[in-house]
């Protein structure tokens, strides 16, 4: 008896075996956990294999936008996914086409998509949730939505499995080359001569014939960064090496010079003025003049087929104008006005905004810009005999803020170059005033420079002093819509109010405000002599335009106006986008 007792205390003290409870016991637990890690990480897998199939399912829809259910259904066929596609007959499968049922679709093919077509626009301004806009045409992007079914190893005993769905975006990857710049008009070659010249820190003599010649030839930007790798031993670099390269401006001209598709007279002027301008120590750096966005990256010569056209004349002043960004420019013009006796310009060019330039290659959303920029005009014109034929001295002071073109839209209709491209043009604001200026002020663009009442007539017996303002306010956007032909045929378009220059400096006589002291007396005039002033300033007018047209012509500005040119456009192949 006393043996069996202690033999029972001894069992019941024993502690051997109680891991191998312990784990009996946890085990069951432990094999839930490793089921529910397999059939998570198994779920994780089939979302990821179904976002990959979504996403290139949606770029082979976005591939041909007006069958993109087919397109899609035979991506899947040929990949070996029995996947169905919905359609508006019904859901396309191997066995044709089915009604479509969303509640038992599931349970019954296992797998199937959707497709939604609408518009993409890649406006950075807009949360990337709202760029798609679901509907909206002409079509030029889908959205596929993928739903499956998923498998679980071990919970399908437990749970019913949980349905998979992935979204792909894709759209048509779009771009277009535009620029804002300028026309040729009414060219004086004299004025025109002496800016360029004192921009570039040399003497320019082309005839007005030539300034034309340049004006009216068209040049593809890309061909001309081609031969300029060439010369500057880049070419197996991108485009970015050579933008971001500083230049001798006569190596610039000597380039764009060689550059195919000009014609003999314009490749003779760009050569002569290569010559000229080889002794020029004015370097340039194209970035601060061209914006290539994507195709920067490319390299040299791979430019996938898009066209950066654009004129000859302002390719080449608006570089001249980023050379001299931030730079005060004084040129006495001496008599070379007709109607005048003498003028002088003085020129301040301000920095162009960050990140933009007067041509560019991007997607929707890319904003091309005119540097702002300070006139100060000084022109003496003969009086009429009703003020004893007195010289009569004409301040002008003009602003112009710089006029803007936003790519707001690329439309692709499928077919090789037949895209249209909408900007959204705002032209540059002007106030013009008569008086006094002082210009060295000009370079600082954060402070205006103050205007005070200016001596137009002074001699010992009569004084003259008048002073006047005016503004344009045509600040209203205008969308410029450019149709294949139109970019084809390198038209431009303008958010175009005639003469505004000239109705400016009319208006601003309307305004004109004239005091007159004879003999030191301040006595007033009869009113036949106050109409005899206003009458000779109203003759300077016309001369003055001609140099205000022309400076401003130089800088590639023009007021109250905003000349836009489509310089190509490209539809490439579909790519993700969400």
């Amino acid at each position: 008896m006393l043996f069996r007792l202690k033999r029972r205390q001894t069992i019941a003290g024993d502690r051997a075996g109680n891991i191998a409870i312990t784990a009996a016991l946890a085990m069951p637990l432990a094999i839930g956990a490793l089921a529910l890690g397999v059939d998570y990480g198994s779920l994780t897998l089939q979302q990821r294999q179904l976002q990959a199939s979504a996403d290139l399912a949606a770029i082979a829809a976005a591939a041909n936008i007006s069958t993109a259910e087919k397109s899609a259904f035979d991506f899947f066929a040929m990949n070996g996914q029995s996947i169905g596609v919905v359609s508006a007959g019904g859901l396309l499968t191997t066995k044709g086409v089915v009604p479509f049922n969303p509640k038992t679709a599931l349970e019954a093919y296992g797998s199937y998509a959707e497709i939604t077509r609408g518009r993409y626009v890649p406006d950075p301004a807009q949360p990337a949730a709202n760029r798609f806009v679901a509907g909206a045409t002409p079509p030029d992007a889908v959205r596929l939505t993928l739903r499956s079914k998923s498998n679980l190893m071990f919970g399908a005993s437990l749970t019913t499995p949980p349905a998979l769905a992935a979204s792909g975006t894709a759209a048509t990857d779009k771009l277009a080359s535009f620029s804002i710049g300028s026309r040729l008009a009414s060219v004086n070659e004299g004025v025109l001569n002496a800016l360029l010249g004192q921009m570039l820190g040399t003497t320019i003599s082309l005839k007005a014939m030539d300034y034309r010649a340049l004006a009216d030839a068209q040049v593809n930007a890309l061909k001309t960064i081609d031969q300029l790798a060439l010369d500057l031993g880049l070419q197996s670099g991108t485009y970015a090496d050579v933008l971001t390269t500083d230049i001798n401006y006569g190596k610039f001209v000597g380039a764009l010079g060689k550059t195919t598709g000009l014609t003999p007279l314009v490749s003779m002027v760009l050569s002569n003025l290569e010559k000229t301008l080889n002794k020029t120590k004015v370097m340039v750096k194209l970035e601060d003049t061209l914006k290539l966005g994507p195709v920067s990256q490319k390299l040299i010569g791979q430019s996938s087929g898009l066209s950066v056209n654009t004129s000859v004349f302002d390719l080449l002043s608006a570089a001249a104008t980023a050379a001299s960004g931030g730079k005060q420019l004084s040129v006495d013009l001496g008599t070379s006005i007709p109607g005048v006796a003498s003028s002088k310009v003085t020129v301040a060019i301000g920095e162009p905004p960050v990140g933009s330039s007067y041509l560019a290659v991007g997607a929707p959303g890319t904003i091309v810009r005119t540097a702002q920029t300070r006139v100060a005009v000084e022109v003496v014109v003969d009086g009429l005999q009703a003020i004893l034929g007195l010289k009569v001295r004409v301040p002008l002071y003009l602003e112009v803020a710089y006029a803007e073109g936003r790519l707001a839209g690329i439309t692709c209709t499928g077919a090789a170059n037949s895209a249209s491209v909408d900007v959204d043009a705002v032209p540059g604001i002007a106030s013009i005033a008569l008086g006094d200026v002082d210009t060295t002020a000009f370079t600082n663009f954060g402070k205006d420079p103050r205007v005070t009442r200016a001596d137009i007539i002074s001699t010992l017996l009569l004084k003259v002093s008048a002073m006047a303002d005016t503004t344009s306010t045509n600040l209203k956007t205008e969308r410029l819509t450019f149709s294949p032909a139109d970019i084809s045929a390198n038209r431009v378009k303008s958010t175009s109010v005639k003469n505004v220059l000239e109705s400016l400096t009319t208006s601003l006589l309307s305004k004109l405000v004239v005091r007159v002291d004879l003999l030191g007396l301040g006595l007033g005039l009869p009113q036949p002599i106050i109409a005899a002033v206003g009458a000779t300033l109203g003759a300077a007018m016309s001369p003055v335009d001609t140099v205000l047209y022309n400076v401003l012509l130089t800088l590639g500005v023009r007021v109250g106006e905003a000349d836009v040119q489509v310089g190509g456009a490209s539809c490439r192949n579909p790519v993700l986008v969400q």
